[in-house]
């Protein structure tokens, strides 16, 4: 019995922690890139994105380039997981196994995402506190007061 309750306690507590490591293992992936790297990943995480049906409607992505942005994409994860971050990588294989390598370069794949995204964005949605629109906001302010007033 007690080594029963032993063996559920311990398939919890690793259940309770699902994920810890794939996180180490993006945390450290994601420090120890240099800018190459994080070249090769952002175009492996473009081309992941590209074979997807909404990204094929947009552009499609030459096979041989799809091939050659792989190889590159796994030569430098397998530099990571092997040199940078064999502990992290470890501890991942040993607890969270097949879904925390996933969630790891998912996560590493959205970090990078996110790093380029951010100061594209700043095109595509209006700054709302430089001066013009602070003024339109002003403007709108008193209009709906007047026409408040006017009920």
């Amino acid at each position: 019995m007690v080594k029963k309750l032993f063996l559920i306690a311990a398939l919890f507590s690793q259940a309770a922690f699902a994920g810890q490591y794939a996180q180490q293992l993006s945390d450290c992936a994601y420090n120890n890139l240099n800018s190459q790297d994080k070249k090769i990943l952002t175009q492996w995480a473009f081309v992941s994105l590209g074979k997807t049906k909404a990204a094929k409607e947009v552009t499609v992505i030459p096979a041989q380039k799809i091939k050659d942005i792989e190889a590159k994409g796994k030569a430098v994860m397998t530099s990571i997981v092997t040199e940078r971050c064999g502990k992290e990588m470890a501890k991942v294989a040993l607890y969270e196994t097949k879904d925390g390598f996933k969630e790891a370069g998912s996560d590493l794949a959205l970090r990078l995402a996110k790093d380029e995204m951010g100061s594209k964005l700043d095109s595509i949605f209006p700054k709302i506190t430089d001066q013009g629109s602070l003024n339109v906001m002003k403007a709108g302010e008193v209009l709906d007061g007047f026409f408040k007033k006017i009920r």
